[in-house]
């Protein structure tokens, strides 16, 4: 099958200068009674999106005061640092549970001292 690219013979013209002046940008409409309307609905919205972005900001902040250091990493940095601090604790956890299971079989053999 052949391709063949469907051509105007129509000659396009170039927008006169009054008509150039009074363009309006790509995407600016003329604002209506409906646009209106959505208009404050997008307020309400944004109102409840401004709440919500006030309540992760707090958190954020909340995290920056746990992590060691977290104060002066951005927001990309504190997540990996948190990240990093989760499983440094999770290990801290796992050593103490280790050692009290060693210290509690230690207490049952009355055999066997520390330090002499």
């Amino acid at each position: 099958m052949e391709k063949t690219l469907a051509t105007s013979n129509t000659k396009r013209s170039s927008p006169s200068p009054s008509t150039a002046v009074n363009a309006r940008p790509a995407g600016f409409k003329r604002r209506t009674r409906q646009r209106l309307s959505d208009s404050r609905e997008s307020v309400r919205e944004s109102s409840v999106e401004d709440d919500d972005e006030e309540g992760v900001e707090e958190k954020i902040e909340a995290l920056q005061t746990i992590v060691p250091g977290g104060t002066a990493l951005g927001v990309d940095a504190l997540f990996e640092e948190t990240a990093s601090y989760i499983l440094a604790l999770q290990c801290q956890i796992n050593a103490i549970k280790v050692l009290t299971s060693f210290l509690e079989s230690c207490e049952k053999d009355d055999d066997m001292k520390f330090g002499g």
